[in-house]
């Protein structure tokens, strides 16, 4: 039997606003498939090397390297080298978060934006935040831990955003596959069909696949699946079955649930559950 090499913590922590998702990893076979967050992640790397794909730009984050990712920024990662692998920890803000935040320490108006860099090698900033995350994530007080957090966002959106007028990638969308997205998040629960999809929004299933492919770098069949994991990691938090949650998010059965969500988180929904509580 191969031994088991990645240790990945995913969980909701309860003490901060919207139960803000944390995660710390030791990576080494497992692979991010394609995939997005309602949240930005922010995330710092101490060992190791991940190559990346983020909105399809390649990349690799070293050791001391910061990144910001936009919510809905699709994403990939895998180790550069499978015996090195890569540790680092990130946390998961709310774009309603950031952008509160962002109106206390930076001048100007409009939305929060950290611009097409996605990856900073700060070797000085990546140790402060992560000794900072480490009190984050093991902390038991949790005005400690809002104070700590409060601190991380200050610094990043100090040092790395800027408030502009300009939108995020999801809301530069066109209206069409905002308003397939739309279809999605409301009928993810039911079985959906292409042809659902495409007849909601006026358009022919062929050019309406090719065009949502396009406009958000997944296929609409692996964007309905990232929402109803999404919708799963709450339900699972809220302590509802992993058997009921499969039933409730739109998956064939458990197993098939099981299945996808090891691919895309790196553990089970039962040891996600348990980390939540």
């Amino acid at each position: 039997m191969k031994e088991k090499r990645d240790d990945i913590k995913l969980w909701k922590d309860k003490a901060f606003q919207g139960e803000m998702e944390v995660l710390r990893a030791s990576c080494f076979d497992h692979r991010y498939p394609p995939h997005f967050h309602d949240e930005f992640v922010m995330a710092v790397f101490a060992r190791g090397a991940q190559r990346n794909q983020v909105c399809r730009k390649t990349g690799v984050a070293a050791a001391g390297t910061v990144m910001i990712i936009h919510p809905g920024d699709v994403h990939t990662g895998e180790a550069v080298e499978r015996d090195l692998g890569w540790d680092y920890c990130a946390f998961y803000p709310s774009a309603s978060l950031v952008q509160s935040v962002a109106e206390e320490v930076l001048p100007g108006r409009g939305q929060i934006n950290f611009g097409r860099e996605i990856m900073r090698h700060a070797p000085h900033m990546a140790k402060g935040l992560l000794r900072s995350a480490s009190v984050l994530t093991q902390s038991q007080d949790a005005m400690e831990k809002e104070c700590i957090l409060f601190q991380l966002l200050s610094l990043l959106i100090s040092h790395y955003g800027e408030r502009t007028t300009r939108g995020m990638a999801a809301s530069n969308a066109r209206a069409d596959i905002r308003r397939a997205i739309d279809y999605l998040q409301t009928h993810y629960h039911q079985t959906v069909s292409v042809g659902d999809v495409a007849s909601a929004v006026g358009l022919s299933e062929f050019h309406f696949m090719r065009l949502f492919q396009t406009s958000t770098g997944l296929s609409v069949h692996r964007f309905l699946t990232q929402i109803r994991l999404i919708r799963a990691k709450s339900l699972l938090a809220l302590g509802v079955s992993a058997s009921q949650t499969a039933q409730d998010v739109g998956f064939f059965d458990q197993s098939h649930f099981s299945r996808i969500f090891r691919t895309h988180f790196g553990m089970t929904p039962g040891a996600f559950a348990s980390a939540c509580r």
